[in-house]
């Protein structure tokens, strides 16, 4: 299993950048979308999460458990924690396959995703190291800090890239940019595949046209083009929007909000947590 990790590091990049082309075809042919959603992406489920320092909470007046929380606000980034607090074991990656396929120079290369579950231990020591709880929980607060974003789930690619088995043996949460990440193909593939990455529960976008001076600059940065300039006013559409908050983060004017219901936290802790066998 080593052996199939450690020879996916050398071919993917050399695949990486026609993802967009691939998917494209899914949306164009119902068999061959049928064969990519069945070989790739059965039975994913995969999350984003927006990013702590831009959602503004909904105040529903109830109390949400969420251990060490104490009387502090509950961010989204504490479903991430709340899961990583589950599991028995733990793996960082020394390395982003998608950043280094991509080459990128805007985000780090280093920083790659977590993985959760008995699968970890099939993979190959020399793509990173398992960690403890405390590690990945500090390590998560570095990747935000960097301005990378969280996604977490269920994930068959990398089952099979990683040569880890059985999907309910090894869950995701990838820390991603808006340049690099696989999953940012959503807005060009078949919706039978793309609602399998889904926005948190509990988060929606709200718009302000008063307040837009249609610069464009959230629409430029938006992961999956879901943001359009009309009439000189930002639009967005909430089919393709994941609400990860980097289109608040950019604009000056508070004319984007996300808006975020923390009591939805447990709840969805709790879904993501079942998805894969965090436990012995």
């Amino acid at each position: 299993m080593k052996l199939i990790s450690n020879l996916s590091v050398r071919i993917v990049p050399w695949v990486f950048n026609s993802r967009y082309r691939l998917a494209r075809w899914t949306g164009k042919s119902r068999l061959f979308g049928g064969i990519v959603r069945r070989l790739m992406f059965d039975e994913d489920e995969m999350v984003v999460l927006p990013k702590d320092s831009t959602v503004h909470t909904i105040d529903v007046g109830l109390d949400v458990n969420i251990e060490d929380a104490g009387e502090r606000t509950v961010l989204p980034s504490d479903v991430v924690k709340g899961v990583i607090e589950r599991a028995d074991n733990i793996f960082i990656m020394d390395f982003c396959l998608c950043r280094k396929s991509n080459n990128c120079k805007d985000f780090p290369q280093n920083r790659g995703c977590i993985f959760l579950g008995k699968g970890t231990r099939k993979i190959s020591e020399k793509h990173g190291h398992m960690a403890s709880k405390e590690e990945a929980i500090a390590y998560i607060d570095e990747c935000s800090d960097l301005g990378l974003v969280h996604i977490i789930g269920r994930n068959k690619l990398d089952s099979m890239w990683l040569g880890t088995g059985k999907k309910k043996d090894l869950m995701t949460i990838c820390n991603c940019c808006p340049c690099c990440c696989l999953w940012n193909m959503v807005r060009d593939i078949s919706k039978d595949i793309s609602d399998c990455y889904r926005k948190m529960d509990g988060v929606t976008i709200e718009t302000y046209p008063d307040r837009c001076i249609g610069c464009g600059s959230c629409a430029e940065i938006c992961f999956t083009k879901a943001i359009t300039i009309t009439d000189g006013k930002t639009s967005v559409d909430g089919d393709k929007c994941r609400c990860c908050g980097r289109c608040v983060e950019t604009c000056g004017f508070d004319a984007i909000r996300i808006m975020y219901d923390p009591s939805r936290v447990e709840s969805e802790m709790k879904r993501i947590s079942e998805l894969v066998e965090l436990t012995e």
